[in-house]
This record gives C-alpha cells, structure tokens and sequence, in this order.
C-alpha cells in the first residue's frame, strides 16, 4: 500500500509537471448554457415601456422571452447605447429591440423601434458596423 503523502506528492508533481501545457491550451467551455456565438451576435426582443430614466439612459421593459439568451420574459431595467435617443419612447409602447454588448461587457439595448413599424428610433455605436 502506498502511503498518502507519498501519493499527495506524486498527484502534485504530476499537476506541476502538466501545468504550463494546461494552460496554454485555449478554453471553448466558458460560453453561457444555450448561448452559441451565432445566437449570442443579436439577441432580440419585444416588449412594453414601463419608464424611461433620461439620466441615466436606461428603459424599464417588460420583455417576452428572449430565446438566444434563454431568458424568459420579465421586467427588468436596460442600459441604452449612448446613440440612441430617449426621446421618443414613453411609458406602454410597443417596442422590439436588440442587444448588444457594452465596452465593459453587459447587454444593453443597441437598436430599439416601435412594435408597429421597422423604422429603428436609435443606433448605438457599439463597433459591430450595423
């Protein structure tokens, strides 16, 4: 029988030996369950103003499922991209939208319109060239 701090050093011996080609080895397991890079490019949705906050350029939104991201429907508070403009929304619209990612890495709305039309009300500059 082999004692346990003998197996605990060869167990660490082999972990330091194997260390650096672990670690250059790129990872592909860190995306989000369900979140695949072709569905995570554009997420869309549609929902229902519930409050804009100019000042901090955020929209309240009840939202219907978000499929691409596997969210279900709820309220939640959005960032806005900087280039859109507030202005034309107002509480109990219609709106469908589009996410996109902020420099520091959160979803924020990144194209947003009215329900009713295709006619987008705004345009981040979120680097994406749309």
């Amino acid at each position: 029988m082999i004692p346990k701090t003998f197996a605990h050093a060869v167990m660490a011996a082999l972990m330091i030996a194997h260390a650096p080609a672990l670690a250059a080895t790129p990872r592909t397991d860190h995306d989000h369950p369900g979140e695949t890079p072709e569905k995570a490019a554009m997420p869309t949705g549609t929902g229902t103003v519930n409050a804009v906050d100019a000042g901090r350029h955020t929209v309240n939104l009840t939202h219907g499922p978000i499929t691409a991201l596997n969210w279900p429907g709820m309220t939640m508070d959005f960032p806005v991209a900087p280039g859109i403009d507030l202005a034309g929304l107002r509480p109990g619209a219609q709106v469908m939208f589009t996410l996109g990612r902020s420099p520091a890495g959160a979803y924020w709305i990144d194209h947003i319109m009215p329900g009713d039309t295709a006619m987008p009300m705004g345009h981040g500059h979120d680097g994406h060239g749309g």
